[in-house]
């Protein structure tokens, strides 16, 4: 029993890092459909992509997934706690919370890595829940799937906390193992910028805005980079694309770029 659930871990593994390296179609090949985990994994590449490239309708097809979605054990807190992202991002706050909510009830019960590090996520954002940063510290190191996850929050909560050299130290960690995942860049960039390494993180976002330019264009990181850079540099060139309809058309997507 122990080698199948081994052969199981890894196959799940493999399908989120290909997610997590940007190779979306390798990711839902690996992808085993008849595993009852198969719709959260697939739910999980969705948000993924969405989050790279944009594309809306992938909120829509995670959406559905997720909520038609029947598994059971670690998967269905997994599954309902990607339920709350989606709604979070959609601004179905009150959904998205409730949401969250029941997923975190389970993931405290539970004394697995990944399920205290997903909860330590909750709780850092919940006013009535302990927040515990070894717990998601741990996961980040040595989760065998969301070590991904895990590091990207924890470099948001140590920028909000302004421990920012902290920040740059995961955001480095995290692209030795997912070198190929664009958003990562950005998140790097924004990370040296806070640094006082302002030239290396204009340098980033440029060629990240020439990557998504070719790649993705219009989408929510090609103006991430645009914003980032109007920031940055001050220059009319970017400035003047914010002012523009097809910014405006997306910028109700945006995250918060202070």
């Amino acid at each position: 029993m122990k080698y199948i659930l081994l052969l199981a871990s890894l196959s799940f593994a493999g399908a989120l890092d290909y997610a997590y390296n940007a190779e979306y179609g390798s990711a839902f090949s690996e992808i085993d459909e008849k595993d009852s985990s198969a719709c959260v994994l697939r739910g999980i590449a969705l948000v993924t992509r969405f989050d790279d490239t944009g594309d809306t309708l992938d909120l829509d097809s995670a959406l559905s997934v997720l909520k038609n979605c029947k598994t059971t054990t670690f998967w269905e807190p997994m599954r309902r706690y990607k339920i709350g992202l989606v709604h979070s991002i959609l601004g179905n706050t009150f959904r998205s919370v409730m949401e969250a909510r029941s997923a975190a009830v389970i993931f405290e019960k539970r004394t697995d890595i990944d399920s205290k590090a997903f909860y330590a996520i909750y709780a850092y954002y919940s006013p009535f829940s302990k927040f515990k940063q070894e717990d998601l510290k741990k996961g980040f190191e040595h989760s065998e799937m969301f070590s991904f996850v895990f590091g990207n929050s924890l470099v948001w909560i140590l920028y909000e906390e302004k421990k920012y050299a902290e920040a740059l130290d995961v955001a480095n960690a995290l692209l030795k193992r997912y070198p190929n995942h664009p958003t990562l860049l950005q998140t790097k960039a924004e990370m040296l910028f806070y640094n006082g390494k302002a030239k290396e993180a204009i340098a980033m976002f440029k060629e990240s805005e020439r990557y998504y330019a070719k790649r993705a264009p219009n989408s929510i990181r090609y103006w991430c980079a645009v914003a980032h850079l109007a920031k940055m540099t001050g220059d009319a060139v970017w400035k003047e694309k914010l002012k523009s309809a097809e910014y405006k058309a997306i910028k109700r997507w945006m995250p918060d770029i202070r």
